[in-house]
């Protein structure tokens, strides 16, 4: 659904930021309510990013185990040490490119494993093809109403991504100061459209890369160990069937998509942490006392995401995507709710705002704790809940908001 929320990004998201000009997109919460909901709304920003940072770098770490000699904890380690390194010291120019460099490396290197897979299967492609084909691999929708099942209903994935992507291009600061970073609007405009189009053929090669390891993994049952996790079949493969300077290609594009992840989770959650913690209390005296700050968050962030890396290395825990999925909507539906609460209505006031948030963030427990909802249905519900609740609270409670 990337391609369909780019006009919200392109149209809407974007013009609005270059316009009002803000460094963190939580300013906006401030202007539309007040200062409370804007460092609700930044905290809750901070803490998804830091989990976020954890569970990327404990679930690769336990993924990488079975390809390298490390253990997991050594690979959370060396993730985490090494981001903070270039993100302490390079700051948001140093993110970009090196995320640029690793989209490169994670491509090349799937699509050369796509094609060892294929071609080490019985019959090759055709063979490979008829095997998924046999499985009911190639099914591309499944057309029930069942929420909860693992196997996703289409109408589960549409209304979940469309709120997932919603909450990311208008309320995600990883993503806005992107916007602002860009020299120009048109600039910035051309990067959307670009990521959106590459998501299309980036989606089919990674999802590919499950029916050829399912189709290669037929062909040779005997090569699979069947104690290992889901996401450490991949990373099986890279280690026992490619030749070793192709499998280290591939792992260092599986670190470089973690490493990806952790730079942008602790250069955004520093720039919110100043921008919004910082600057209204002026809490420095001049601009490099600002930047030394940002460095020293940066610094902070990292260790913290790292540390908790290490605890969440969690062998129990069976699908990275799964888990990703459920931290992104326990934390982005609120976030997003509060954005477009403010957008599409006048009526909204910052008692409703705050009261929303805290509803839908009570409700976002609740589908965690007590439901098998499918994670991709959290961040539609979390705005859905927001947004009804915070509109319904400002219409009995009326505040005159200073921002207002």
């Amino acid at each position: 659904m990337i391609p369909v929320v780019a006009f919200v990004g392109v149209y809407i998201a974007l013009p609005f930021y270059r316009r009002i000009d803000v460094t963190s997109a939580y300013e906006y919460l401030e202007i539309r309510f007040n200062r409370s909901v804007r460092l609700f709304g930044s905290a809750s920003f901070t803490l998804f990013h830091i989990f976020r940072m954890a569970v990327v770098m404990s679930l690769t770490g336990l993924a990488l185990a079975v390809a390298t000699p490390l253990t997991p904890e050594q690979s959370v380690l060396l993730m985490g040490v090494l981001s903070i390194i270039y993100c302490t010291m390079g700051g948001i120019e140093a993110v970009i490119w090196t995320d640029t460099i690793q989209t490169v490396v994670l491509l090349g290197g799937a699509l050369l494993a796509l094609i060892l897979m294929v071609n080490g299967s019985d019959g090759g492609f055709s063979g490979s093809a008829q095997l998924a084909f046999d499985a009911d691999k190639f099914r591309l929708a499944n057309f029930y109403w069942d929420p909860s099942s693992a196997q996703i209903a289409l109408w589960v994935v549409v209304v979940g991504a469309i709120g997932q992507n919603v909450s990311s291009y208008t309320a995600d600061q990883a993503v806005v100061q992107r916007y602002m970073t860009t020299p120009t609007e048109k600039l910035a405009a051309r990067s959307i459209w670009l990521n959106a189009i590459m998501t299309i053929p980036a989606t089919v090669l990674f999802f590919g890369i499950g029916t050829a390891l399912f189709a290669f993994y037929h062909s040779h049952p005997e090569r699979l160990d069947p104690t290992i996790t889901t996401d450490q079949i991949f990373p099986l493969f890279i280690a026992n069937e490619m030749p070793i300077g192709i499998a280290g290609l591939i792992v260092a594009g599986i670190f470089s998509a973690a490493q990806s992840t952790v730079s942008t989770s602790m250069n955004s959650t520093a720039t919110t942490i100043v921008t919004d913690f910082m600057r209204p209390f002026n809490a420095c005296k001049t601009e490099r006392g600002y930047l030394i700050s940002a460095r020293t968050i940066t610094f902070l962030m990292g260790v913290m995401g790292t540390l908790l890396g290490l605890i969440f290395v969690n062998p129990e825990i069976k699908s990275l995507f799964d888990a990703f999925i459920k931290i992104i909507g326990l934390f982005m539906g609120v976030l997003g709710g509060l954005f477009v609460l403010g957008a599409v209505t006048r009526r909204a006031n910052s008692f409703g705002a705050l009261t929303g948030a805290f509803a839908g963030t009570a409700f976002m427990f609740y589908l965690w704790r007590f439901t098998k909802i499918n994670g991709f249905l959290y961040t539609a519900s979390g705005i859905t809940v927001c947004v009804t609740v915070g509109y319904l609270a400002s219409l009995f409670v009326a505040t005159q908001d200073s921002n207002n």
